[in-house]
This record gives structure tokens, sequence and C-alpha cells, in this order.
């Protein structure tokens, strides 16, 4: 195996020529690139296991993607399982698409294939993922990230982290920071949560209720606040200061 002496981040696939193969370095593992433009302008990129052996995703990335490429591949190693084999993913389709953080609404109904796919979409971009392992993510613009991820300990959160990198790269920009609010704690009996907070009101058996509420965005902020409307509040501002807009962000936090 070559030596990998360039970071990831600082590849640039336009310049290999026609069956160039080479090596990057990611925080996690290697990855291998190979350029084909005799028929066509495109790259076939491998990352590997966190082994540093098994081949764990094979992708196909056209020329229009190559400047999205390093960032989607890195993301692919950081979430690669440590081995991998030609075997499909252990993922359940349902629960990626339950699981991913780039997507408006889980209370929507989740659209399933006859070959069991599962699909969603946000403002300019859409996902589909497949039990072999197939995934495709696909901007407005017609941008493709496209490939297979290989291996049983594919499981539903590494799979939905490659699908939320993608998306990331290819959605609207207003669509970057997707906010989400949670229930209330709600009633409980104040020795059940030692360090609970209270908003001062009892009921029957020594029940308190406590409104602290957490709110969280797609780009993996988090914040807490005592009340549900506070942490809708505290949502509505990330937005604000996330896409540097004075005007309210179209994506309402949720409860």
């Amino acid at each position: 195996m070559p030596e990998a002496r360039t970071p990831l981040a600082a590849a640039n696939l336009s310049a290999l020529a026609d069956r160039q193969r080479a090596w990057f370095t990611t925080v996690r593992g290697p990855v291998t690139v190979r350029r084909y433009f005799r028929h066509g302008d495109f790259v076939r990129a491998a990352v590997r296991s966190g082994n540093g052996q098994d081949r764990a995703a094979l992708l196909t990335l056209h020329a229009d993607t190559y400047p999205l490429a390093p960032a989607w591949l890195a993301a692919i190693a950081e979430a690669a399982p440590e081995t991998a084999a030609h075997r499909n993913p252990s993922a359940s389709m349902t629960s990626v698409r339950l699981l991913a953080r780039m997507t408006p609404d889980h209370r929507n109904g989740i659209p399933r294939q006859s070959d069991g796919s599962v699909g969603w979409s946000m403002p300019g971009a859409s996902a589909r993922v497949w039990p072999n392992g197939r995934i495709q993510l696909s901007s407005s613009a017609g941008t493709v990230l496209a490939g297979r991820l290989e291996g049983s300990q594919w499981d539903h959160w590494k799979v939905a982290a490659v699908a939320d990198a993608g998306l990331r790269l290819l959605c609207a920009p207003e669509a970057q920071h997707v906010t989400r609010t949670g229930e209330p704690s709600g009633w409980h009996r104040p020795h059940d949560r030692p360090g609970s907070t209270s908003n001062g009101r009892e009921r029957k058996g020594n029940q308190t209720y406590d409104g602290s509420t957490t709110s969280s965005c797609s780009c993996g902020w988090t914040a807490s606040s005592p009340s549900q409307l506070g942490a809708r509040e505290m949502a509505k501002q990330h937005r604000r200061e996330a896409t540097g807009s004075t005007a309210e962000a179209t994506q309402p936090p949720r409860a």
C-alpha cells in the first residue's frame, strides 16, 4: 500500500490524470481514489474501515461533485465500522430514516419502495438508501453523491451519519440548520430525579412538574431551557445566528 501523505481535505481530484490512483489521509484512516475520464470524467473512491485494511465503501463521483467529495469522503471514513466485508449492512432502512438529523419532520410517513429502499427530502436535496448498502444523495441542481457501503457492521446510526453529511453539503443554505424542540420532562416525584428543576406546580402524590426541555440542531448544537417555550426561543436564536439572518428562519422548531 503506498504511503498516504496528503490530507483528504486538501485533495484536488480534478488534478488527477487518467487512471491515476492517489492515497489520502483522514482522521480515521486512508482513502484511495482513482480518476477516469477516457469515457467520462469520474472518480472511484474507496474508503477503508477503521483497521485500515477492509474496504468499507466504494463511491462513484462525477466532476461536478469533486469540490464536495473530500468532505463527504472524510465523513464516511469517520463513520466507517472497525472492520468490513462484502456483505450488506445490518441497518434497517426505516431506522436510518428516523435517525437522520437532516430531515424536516420525522412525524411524516416513511415511503418504502418495493425494493426495500427508503427516501426523504428537504429543501434543496433528497436522499435514498437501499438494504444492500447503496446510497444516493441528490441536489435540486442535479449534483449526485452516490455509492455503496460494504459490511454488516454498518448499523442504523452510521448509515444515517453518512446520509446527513451528504445532505448537509447539498441542501439549500437555509436548510443546513434544522432545529427540533423536545418535550418537557413532565410530572415526577422529586426523589425519583435528584437535581431536577421544578416550576412550582404540584399535584397529588407529591409530584412536581419539571418543564426543562432540550432543543437541538442538525449541525450538532444542543441547549436546554427551563421551559419548552424557552427552548423554542433558543432554537430560533440559534437559527438566526447560524444563518446570519435577522428574519425568522423558514424551518420552525417542533415539539
